[in-house]
């Protein structure tokens, strides 16, 4: 399973927005991480699709957007218009019995469906979906604000869903948000994750494509470690 750095835009200088794409892009980013935030299902809001339209327009990377929002089947079909490659949402976000309904419009829009899981949300909460999604996000911090300190405690929730996944969908990808780093990313890639949303620490960094090309070593290293000893 490959590794995946997926900067994200949250923390890019939005003064000069096509510039910052292209360092992404020069660094060696496999795809760009775009958060939407509503001001009601988190209480921050960031930007909205016609950010997304313009960034698709600059970019061959694919698009992986976030959707930390209510009522995001609502907008599945601006999603795809727009260019979104990936669509995560949220499973408390989606009554139960619309979820599904959710993330099977996705993939038949021609986007990869993703569920998201917020630290209080248990692994468990994938099971009636595991067989259609594309990638599951652990959070590794509370969503809806950047610059968050890594959540270990959630490691044991990525081994659980990596295990789920590893009876029903085995080549699903396992995505980890929030405070991943140098110093953090090992954790979360021995832990089974192998896609890593990197906004501070690539972004911010003194130099972009050395920061992403040692994120990705130390998760290559560290996910061939944790997959060898399961």
């Amino acid at each position: 399973m490959r590794i995946q750095i997926a900067p994200s835009l949250l923390a890019a200088d939005f003064t000069h927005l096509a510039r910052e794409v292209a360092r992404a892009e020069a660094a060696g980013a496999d795809m760009l991480h775009c958060d939407v935030m509503d001001g009601v299902y988190v209480p921050n809001i960031s930007f909205g699709f016609p950010v997304i339209r313009q960034i698709a327009k600059i970019t061959s990377l694919p698009l992986d957007v976030h959707m930390m929002t209510s009522c995001p089947g609502r907008y599945i079909d601006v999603l795809a218009e727009i260019g979104a490659s990936i669509v995560t949402v949220h499973s408390d976000a989606v009554e139960p019995d619309e979820l599904g309904h959710t993330l099977s419009k996705i993939r038949e829009a021609g986007m990869t469906p993703a569920l998201a899981l917020r630290p209080p949300c248990p692994a468990e909460e994938i099971l009636p979906y595991a067989d259609i999604l594309g990638m599951v996000l652990v959070m590794t911090v509370e969503p809806g604000f950047g610059g968050q300190k890594f959540m270990a405690d959630m490691m044991p929730k990525v081994r659980e869903v990596r295990q789920i996944l590893d009876r029903v969908n085995p080549t699903c990808a396992i995505e980890v948000d929030g405070g991943i780093g140098e110093a953090t990313v090992a954790e979360a890639a021995e832990a089974g994750a192998n896609v890593f949303v990197v906004g501070t620490a690539s972004f911010r960094a003194p130099d972009m494509k050395e920061a992403v090309s040692s994120i990705r070593e130390k998760a290559e290293i560290a996910f061939r470690h944790g997959r060898q000893i399961e």
